[in-house]
């Protein structure tokens, strides 16, 4: 059997599209929704709960999603070279790792219509958590764009044409006009310059977005830990509910998180519990999980039932992240209101300070 060191060396391999175990689960992620992978999850539990074979199941979800035809079609031709569920969904290399693996667990256990079952309930939750925080964003991102756009609009189209009245009268502009004048020029006159500029901006940015700095950050940010929190919680339930012992659960849950700092903070805590650490105890060195987390897996632990203790965990998280998200979105439409709205104001004040003094020479 597998020991938990080779685990965690294997966890750093590559594949041969050169991704680690992690990073392909997040590139599987974007290719496959979980709303997809929910529905395939619970079709696969009410069908093999019924009776129907692997084969039949794959050929009905086959005929009945586009999306995932082409790759169920590959399922399913392993599946008659007579490979296993978990290992013919593998080898399409488009299912997450984390699915393979927990079917090869339902597959041993003879429970793959319950693990199937608990998978879209996991996709599901995801999915759900995603669409909050997108939710959330998604007014203040509309309102930025529109209001980039009437300000853009003002700099490049309303404000060198007053340039020209301003120019015939000959009158003093203020320093706020003479800077967005420079600004608007430059965006007109130099354009080939700007351009380029901005995207090597934007593909900094992106770049900046991949790095471990960025992944430390982001750790420093509330809602932000409370997702990693729920997410954790929520893996961690489904593993140990599908008869995962704590070390493998941790170590498999490590593998299906992004944040590279978290990854291996999972991997060091599996092997503390390898080493006989309370686990417990090495949750607490972990501050992104909420302490009451901390007490639910004790008393568990104490209990001997940390499935049971993990869904109610996942509950408490989920009510928590669920609060923080309607805080976040009722603090961020406001905030960013107010900071577009002070810049559109500062342009159109630019426009209106010097029409003001043409009004005065003119009388």
């Amino acid at each position: 059997m597998e020991s938990l060191l080779e685990k965690l060396k294997n966890l750093g391999k590559k594949d041969k599209n050169g991704l680690r175990f992690w990073e392909r689960d997040l590139f599987e992620d974007r290719q496959l929704s979980g709303v997809a992978l929910a529905e395939m999850c619970r079709q696969m539990s009410f069908m093999l709960g019924a009776g129907i074979t692997i084969r039949s199941v794959i050929n009905v979800l086959a005929e009945s999603s586009v999306k995932l035809r082409g790759s169920l079609r590959s399922v399913m031709e392993g599946i008659l070279r007579g490979e296993s569920l978990s290992r013919a969904l593998e080898n399409t290399e488009v299912f997450p790792p984390f699915m393979c693996n927990m079917c090869r667990i339902g597959e041993m256990s003879d429970n793959l219509p319950r693990v199937m079952a608990l998978l879209a309930d996991y996709y599901e939750e995801s999915a759900r958590n995603r669409d909050e925080i997108i939710a959330a964003l998604m007014y203040p991102a509309v309102v930025s764009v529109m209001m980039l756009g009437m300000i853009l609009a003002a700099v490049l189209f309303v404000l060198p044409n007053y340039a020209l009245v301003f120019a015939a009268s000959d009158v003093p502009l203020p320093v706020l006009t003479r800077a967005l004048l420079a600004f608007s020029d430059l965006l007109i006159t130099r354009w080939w310059l700007v351009l380029p500029m901005a995207a090597l901006l934007i593909a900094a940015f992106v770049y900046f977005l991949k790095t471990r700095t960025f992944e430390l950050l982001m750790l420093k940010i509330s809602i932000y830990r409370q997702m990693v929190s729920l997410h954790i919680v929520q893996a961690m339930a489904l593993m140990l509910q599908s008869g995962q012992p704590l070390p493998d659960a941790v170590l498999a849950v490590s593998g299906i998180v992004s944040n590279r700092q978290i990854s291996q903070d999972l991997q060091r805590l599996a092997m503390g519990l390898h080493e006989g650490s309370a686990f417990w105890m090495l949750l607490t060195r972990l501050p992104y999980i909420d302490p009451i987390v901390v007490s639910m897996a004790r008393v568990g632990e104490e209990t001997g039932d940390m499935a049971q203790a993990f869904e109610h965990a996942g509950e408490f998280c989920r009510h928590r992240f669920t609060q923080m998200s309607r805080r976040l979105n009722k603090l961020v439409e406001p905030l960013v209101t107010l900071i577009l709205g002070f810049v559109l104001g500062l342009v159109m004040l630019s426009i209106i300070l010097p029409t003001f003094a043409m009004t005065d020479l003119m009388w």
